[in-house]
């Protein structure tokens, strides 16, 4: 029987395989009750962290999305009561004060549930948060229960200084969003742990399983044990250190990773091919050379790095092993490459023999990051911008809306709300047609319409269109062409859009006094026409103009008066005609932004009865 000890007399051999049978089926008993345990371990706690997202942060995140939306209610019912008067909106304004402060008690009693959590550092902040727009929101409604009371501050001088009341309602709405997104990334959070718990506990599956497998294969391998001559099973061991031998240096030699062995005073004792490659040495350079002074001698900054500060050297040192840490290793000619390390000591027992490093090139990986982390940025940043551009039209649409539905207003009312409504829907217009023209560059879809037309009519009708923000502003705007009867060539909408987009620019940055000129002639020599839009404003920085036409790019990030696009749309329409554009400036002097179209030639011009100067001016002051 194989469970009964071995009778007196049993080889020695035999008593070995049968102790490692015994062994091997106690093995394989721990691994099916690990099996058993350690999955209704892990899953209580995946259990809890599902029950938390469960009732109370998905809640929390409601509660935060209800507060939100009774603030607009509240400030959409302010706004009508200020212009009517009717007492409705008295009404419609307390009805969502009362659900806002019934969702934020009912948000403040979710979070005090997470206050036990440990670590729960963000669950404070959610807290503080909700806090502040709660006290924020309480205080706000004072001061408009002043205005809804009868007899206490008279709408007339409350609506005088809206503007800075919208401004703490915007102020409240900006703390509002902050929670919603505190709350999200606690549910995120909480969502990574389960996948990790998840994640460990497949892992730890799949360990006991191999192990569960190995049992059996040792109960066999004892049974074989006594079948086997000593001298056969010599030869088997000996040939499979060989061929293990042989895999591991053609895995070595395969690999894209650098591979380096050291001994144990820090001495190269192999390199493999990838690794030669990567430093740029040959092996036989490389191999008895001290590592760390051959390789990992300086910091990034230049400062040396001693040998007691290399992670290499201390892992070797230490018996510590090292994974995936970022350093750098300086190959030949002294050129440094990011990379990712790891070191593995080489022990027999608690001797150390020597280590493994192991590297990665990180080059590529380091430029894809950073050109992630730019486009992440970009796209923030633009619905940032978008979301702000948005926001006013929408809501003065909205209130506008909401007058026009709900009140009897006079004909000349009426018309004062539909102006406001087609302004604000004009701007939310343009806008998404910016959008939409960089979306059809991207994808290679702009086309262009080209016809002949005159340039002076352009020009006047950019310098019409532009007159009464240039006299707004204190600006001299005028166009400069000189021959009156030049022709272009073109789609004269998009080359109305560009020099648009170029005289618009101008104007915001150009201060009161300032001058702001716009022309455009031929050019035979280069075949084609040159355009122009000149200014005397604060002027670009030389290290600015390298991004001045990317999209969604300002030279002034504080600047938030559009979405970076006019400049980027300008580039795209330029080249779909064929031309180029390009910028000089001179820091507090101003700026010219010139494009070239090419001039279709054979084209017969118009006949003028009357002689006309060299050139022509023609201007509008402000």
């Amino acid at each position: 029987m194989p469970w009964d000890a071995p009778a007196p007399g049993v080889p020695e051999d035999e008593e070995r395989a049968w102790r490692a049978t015994v062994l091997s089926f106690v093995f394989l008993f721990a691994t099916i009750v690990a099996l058993a345990l350690v999955p209704a371990f892990l899953n209580r706690g995946v259990s809890e962290l599902q029950t938390l997202i469960r009732e109370v942060l998905e809640p929390a995140e409601r509660d935060a999305a209800e507060i939100e939306l009774n603030q607009t209610k509240r400030l959409a019912a302010v706004e009508a009561f200020l212009i009517s008067g009717d007492p409705r909106f008295r009404q419609q304004y307390r009805e969502a004060y009362r659900a806002e402060e019934r969702a934020t008690d009912h948000l403040r009693t979710l979070l005090d549930q997470m206050d036990a959590v440990e670590g729960a550092e963000s669950e404070r902040r959610s807290w503080d948060l909700a806090t502040r727009v709660g006290d924020m929101s309480f205080g706000w409604n004072l001061r408009i229960e002043e205005v809804l009371n009868e007899g206490g501050i008279d709408r007339g001088t409350f609506l005088q200084n809206w503007d800075e009341e919208r401004g703490r309602v915007y102020e409240i709405f900006s703390v509002t969003r902050a929670l919603r997104e505190a709350l999200s990334a606690q549910t995120s959070l909480r969502l990574g742990e389960i996948g990790q718990r998840r994640d460990l506990q497949a892992l730890i599956s799949r360990f006991l399983i191999v192990f569960g497998l190995l049992a059996p294969l040792a109960v066999l391998f004892s049974l074989l044990w006594k079948l086997r001559a000593w001298m056969r099973e010599s030869e088997a061991l000996r040939w499979a250190a060989t061929r293990a031998r042989r895999e591991a240096d053609a895995l070595l030699a395969a690999t894209g990773d650098g591979v380096v062995g050291m001994d144990r005073s820090g001495r190269c004792r192999f390199l493999n091919r990838a690794g030669a490659e990567l430093l740029g040495y040959p092996t036989r350079l490389v191999v008895g050379r001290d590592v760390h002074e051959l390789l990992h001698h300086t910091k990034e900054d230049g400062t040396p790095l001693s040998r007691g500060e290399c992670v290499v050297m201390r892992a070797l040192e230490t018996g510590v092993p090292v994974s995936g840490r970022n350093e750098i290793l300086w190959g030949a000619r002294q050129v440094a490459f990011p990379v990712q390390i790891s070191v593995r000591p080489l022990k027999d027992g608690k001797e150390i023999l020597g280590a493994v490093l192991t590297f990665t090139d990180m080059t590529n990986t380091r430029a894809a990051e950073a050109s992630l982390r730019q486009a992440v940025q970009a796209r923030d940043e633009v619905l940032a911008v978008v979301s702000h551009d948005l926001r006013n039209p929408v809501g003065t649409i909205f209130s506008a809306a909401s007058l026009l539905l709900e009140l009897r207003l006079s004909e000349e009312k009426r018309r004062e709300q539909l102006t406001l409504v087609k302004r604000a829907a004009g701007r939310m217009n343009r806008l998404i047609q910016d959008l939409l023209d960089v979306a059809r560059m991207e994808a290679g879809a702009l086309r262009v319409a080209a016809t002949q037309f005159h340039l002076q009519e352009l020009l006047d009708e950019i310098v019409l269109i532009h007159r009464d923000r240039a006299r707004d502003a204190g600006v001299r705007l005028y166009s400069r062409f000189p021959d009156p009867y030049s022709q272009g060539w073109g789609d004269r909408d998009r080359v109305h859009q560009v020099l648009s987009n170029l005289v618009d620019n101008a104007l915001k940055f150009c201060t009161e006094g300032g001058v702001v000129e716009i022309g455009a002639r031929e050019e035979p020599e280069d075949g084609g026409i040159l355009f122009w839009v000149s200014d005397t404003g604060i002027g670009i920085e030389p290290a600015d103009e390298e991004r001045l036409f990317d999209r969604f790019w300002q030279v002034s990030r504080r600047d938030k008066r559009g979405a970076g696009l006019g400049l980027s749309i300008v580039k795209g329409l330029v080249e779909a005609h064929g031309g180029q554009v390009w910028v000089e400036s001179e820091v507090g002097t101003g700026s010219t932004f010139f494009f070239r179209l090419p001039l279709r030639t054979t084209e017969a011009r118009s006949e003028v009865s009357e002689s006309v100067d060299s050139s022509t001016e023609s201007s509008v002051e402000a």
